[in-house]
């Protein structure tokens, strides 16, 4: 059977972090999120780019062939392409690099992504759950000016920034981005309902989904 995966797409300050981080421990599975996935592809580059040493022949063989697998093989041929390829910007590079390593984490085991257009890359995945988490404008900026320790002006251009930089993601890399509510499963305000009560809903479908199959 596949591994279950969830995608967490969330407004930026609405605590899609930090729910995320409780479900990971509930469900006793990883979180990646943006600084995880890239540093995975950072990882394989460096590899891919260092020379491979010649094994020694086994005693008795012509030839001993190392076998590719696991994470050093899996951008091999990727990264071969975007080396013939003039055409698409890094942007998209960038995209396609983080893909294949966020289906290689979910080949891994059953795993939570936040956010990098995970809802996208499994839209036809069998065994996902897409979440979806927003908040008001007021609890947003509220919760900027708790964690940030800044006053509400400085908040809310923050904000601001931050919503037109990940709708522009969105709009560049979504089949879909002026629809919201399509592909998703739940979408939870976790203003209304908190982080505890919203952590507790979204774990609930989850064991329901994944855990309690017959």
């Amino acid at each position: 059977m596949e591994n279950y995966i969830i995608t967490i797409s969330r407004r930026f300050a609405s605590n899609g972090h930090e729910i995320a981080g409780r479900i990971s421990r509930m469900l006793d599975i990883p979180v990646y999120d943006r600084s995880a996935v890239e540093a995975r592809v950072q990882s394989l580059q460096m590899e891919e780019r260092m020379p491979e040493k010649p094994e020694k022949p086994e005693e008795g063989t012509k030839e001993h062939c190392r076998p590719e697998g696991g994470s050093r093989s899996l951008l091999m041929g990727l990264f071969r392409r975007e080396a013939r390829d003039e055409f698409r910007d890094e942007a998209q590079l960038e995209f396609e690099r983080q893909s294949e390593v966020i289906r290689s984490l979910v080949a891994e085991g059953p795993c939570i992504i936040l956010g990098r257009c995970a809802d996208q890359i499994f839209e036809d995945y069998p065994r996902a759950l897409h979440i979806f988490i927003y908040a008001s404008d007021e609890v947003r900026i509220r919760n900027m000016m708790e964690l940030l320790h800044t006053g509400e002006e400085e908040a809310r251009a923050l904000l601001q920034k931050e919503d037109s930089a990940r709708e522009a993601y969105r709009r560049r890399f979504s089949s879909h981005p002026e629809d919201e509510v399509r592909g998703r499963h739940i979408l939870i305000d976790s203003g209304k309902l908190g982080v505890e009560t919203s952590t507790e809903i979204l774990v609930r479908a989850a064991r329901h989904l994944f855990l309690e199959e017959a």
